[in-house]
């Protein structure tokens, strides 16, 4: 019988945060990430990420888990097995998972969809945008100091914006206790304020903290 679990709080930003578009305009060479609407928004698969290497860095030696295998790493684990993954039967889906680990398994790979999802992430409708143009230099990577003629600015959010948090995850019986384990842990380093998101992290950009955290089960 499926449990799904969901997660909401308020994602605040303790710092300057840029999640860059790829592009930029007149007014700077990076602008930050926006919806249709032209509002800003966290992408769920920034946080995604973040929170994968987070929880992998401490769950692995502290509970003895392995890590999530690289897609290379898995094509030639399969290769070895002699396991065709064109195929898309019910065996093909048993051999996965029976030979995926728990962190695979949870956090998903190029052949097993993850039962964990990070909507993106809206600005807290109360909030108006705030945002800010800082500037940078290109750095040498001989010298280790600025480049002449390398100057570029982008965009950030300003700090104590607010976002509507959200992770939902499909529990499977069977690894549902080192799961919440493993959630638990990632959701504590946001809440502690120890994750930091989007680029520019090297120039203290991108600290949130997780706050207002509410957990709704839901047993299917």
């Amino acid at each position: 019988m499926a449990i799904v679990l969901t997660f909401r709080g308020i994602l605040t930003l303790t710092g300057a945060l840029h999640i860059g578009s790829g592009g930029g305009n007149a007014h700077t060479d990076a602008t930050i990430v926006r919806d249709s609407r032209g509002n800003p928004y966290i992408p769920g698969s920034s946080m995604r990420g973040v929170f994968r290497t987070a929880v992998e860095r401490i769950a692995v030696p502290v509970l003895e888990l392995e890590v999530v295998r690289e897609s290379m790493v898995l094509d030639r684990y399969f290769e070895e097995q002699h396991i065709d993954l064109q195929r898309s039967d019910e065996a093909l889906t048993t051999f996965l998972s029976g030979h995926l680990n728990t962190m695979e398994r949870l956090f998903g790979t190029t052949y097993w969809a993850s039962p964990l999802s990070f909507p993106d992430m809206p600005l807290a409708p109360e909030i108006a945008a705030l945002t800010e143009i800082r500037h940078g230099v290109g750095i040498d990577r001989d010298t280790g100091a600025a480049s002449d003629q390398i100057k570029y600015d982008f965009e950030v959010l300003s700090r104590g914006q607010r976002f509507a948090f959200m992770m939902r995850c499909e529990l499977d019986n069977y690894y549902e206790h080192q799961w919440k384990q493993l959630l638990a842990i990632g959701l504590r380093l946001l809440q502690q304020g120890e994750l930091s998101l989007g680029g520019l992290a090297a120039r203290g950009i991108g600290q949130v903290q997780l706050s207002n955290l509410e957990v709704f089960e839901l047993n299917m």
